[in-house]
C-alpha cells in the first residue's frame, strides 16, 4: 500500500517504486491511498494502479477556522484508513510524506503492519517528523536531514526515486522537437505544473534582451499566465511558449540551462539528467524547504540560486552570464549528477521486499 498524494512530487516517486515491485513480482497486488479531489485521482489510474481516497487536507500554518475542519478530517481519515487497511490487508505500507501519509501510516503502525516513510526534502515536513518516531524505516535523501529527527536507529540514506518514463534524448532531436536551433543555447524555464507567477513576470521584462544575445527559451508558463505571455512574446521565433509540457524529458534534454523552483522531485529529475540549473526557491513552501533544498546543492557547487524577491534584478545577468561560461555550466552538471542514483527505486523496492520477510510485532506477539 502506498500513501502518496497532494502533489506530483509525492506521487511519482511512489509510482517509480511500485513499478519496480511489479517487475520483481508480476502477481503483486499494489494499491494507493490519496487525498480526495487532488491530482492523484488522475495520475495514479493513468499509471495502472488502483486508488482509494481519504478526505483530508493540510493544516494552515497560521490561526485559521479551516484548521478546525482539517482536524475533523484527520479523525475521519484515520477511520477510513483503518477500513481500507482491514479490507486490503497489505504486508507493508509506504508513505512519501505529505499530509496523506500521516493518518495512513499511523493507523498501519497501530495495526502492526510494517511502515516506511520517505523524505526527499532536506528539511523534513511535520508528517515525517511525527511518523518517523514509530516507522519501521525512514528513508532520507540527504545525510544532513538526520539531525532534524529524534530517532536515528531506523534511518536509511537513499536517493529519491525518479519516474522511469523520463528518457534522455540528443540535443539536436530535442531542440527540433520544440522548433528551435540545436546549435544555439537553450534556456528552459518552468515553475511546476501550475507555473510560477513571479518567474513569469520577471522573464516578461527581460526575455527580449536574453533572446537578442542569441539564447533561445522553452517557457512552460502554467495555465494562468499562458495567454498573457503568448501576447507579449508574439512572433519571437527564439521563444517556445507552452502551457504545460507532457514530455518534459525533451525539455531537459534540449536545455543548456534550467531556471525553476527547487521542489525535490524537480531537483532529482535535473540530477538524473545532469542539468545545469538556477533555482528560485518558492518563498511560501512549508518550513521553507525549497530554500534548504537549493542551499544543499549550492553548497556542493551544483547550482545557482536567485531569491524570489531578487528576480527582477538578477535573472537576466545570471542567465546570460552562465550561458557564456561553459566551464561553470559543466561544473554544475557534473556536481548535480552526483545527487542522482538511477537505481534508487529498485533499491527501495528490494528493501521493502526484505522488510516483508522480517518478523513483525503485533501487540506483545512476534509473528
Amino acid at each position: 500500500m502506498f500513501a502518496a498524494g497532494g502533489t506530483g512530487g509525492h506521487i511519482y516517486p511512489a509510482i517509480a517504486i511500485a513499478d519496480e515491485l511489479r517487475k520483481m513480482n508480476q502477481n503483486i497486488d499494489i494499491r494507493f491511498i490519496g487525498a480526495k479531489g487532488r491530482i492523484e485521482e488522475k495520475i495514479v489510474p493513468q499509471n495502472g494502479y488502483k486508488l482509494e481516497t481519504i478526505d483530508i487536507s493540510g493544516f494552515k500554518r497560521s490561526l485559521s477556522i479551516k484548521n478546525v475542519s482539517a482536524a475533523y478530517k484527520v479523525l475521519k481519515s484515520i477511520r477510513r484508513s483503518k477500513e481500507i487497511l482491514n479490507e486490503f490487508k497489505p504486508e507493508i505500507v509506504y508513505g512519501t510524506g505529505g499530509y496523506v501519509s500521516g493518518p495512513v501510516l499511523r493507523t498501519a503502525a497501530k495495526m502492526g503492519i510494517p511502515t516506511v516513510i520517505e523524505e526527499g526534502n532536506y528539511y523534513p515536513g511535520v508528517t515525517v517528523k511525527l511518523v518517523s518516531k514509530y516507522a519501521t524505516r525512514v528513508i532520507l535523501n540527504f545525510e544532513g536531514t538526520k539531525k532534524y529527527l529524534k530517532r536515528q536507529d531506523n534511518i536509511e540514506i537513499m536517493s529519491y526515486p525518479v519516474r522511469e518514463n523520463l528518457k534522455r534524448y540528443g540535443k539536436s532531436e530535442s531542440a527540433i522537437y520544440f522548433g528551435l536551433d540545436p546549435n544555439k543555447n537553450i534556456l528552459f524555464v518552468f515553475g511546476g505544473s501550475q507555473g510560477a507567477n513571479s518567474i513569469n513576470n520577471s522573464l516578461k521584462k527581460c526575455f527580449k534582451n536574453i533572446t537578442s544575445s542569441g539564447i533561445q527559451i522553452i517557457w512552460q508558463t502554467g495555465d494562468k499566465d499562458f495567454e498573457s505571455i503568448c501576447k507579449i512574446v508574439n512572433s519571437n521565433k527564439n521563444v517556445k511558449v507552452l502551457k504545460y509540457i507532457d514530455n518534459i524529458d525533451y525539455a531537459y534534454s534540449a536545455s543548456d540551462l534550467v531556471l525553476c523552483r527547487s521542489g525535490i522531485s524537480t531537483i532529482m529529475e535535473l540530477a538524473s539528467f545532469g542539468s545545469a540549473a538556477v533555482f528560485v526557491p518558492f518563498p511560501g513552501a512549508a518550513e521553507n524547504h525549497q530554500q534548504k533544498n537549493a542551499d544543499a546543492l549550492a553548497e556542493k557547487n551544483a547550482a545557482e540560486i536567485i531569491p524570489d524577491r531578487e528576480l527582477d534584478i538578477k535573472l537576466e545577468p545570471i542567465v546570460t552570464g552562465l550561458l557564456s561560461n561553459k566551464e561553470k555550466l559543466n561544473s554544475f552538471k557534473k556536481n548535480i549528477a552526483q545527487f542522482s542514483n538511477k537505481k534508487a527505486a529498485s533499491k527501495i523496492a528490494n528493501m521493502l521486499s526484505e522488510l516483508i520477510k522480517e518478523p513483525v510485532k503485533r501487540g506483545n506477539k512476534t509473528v
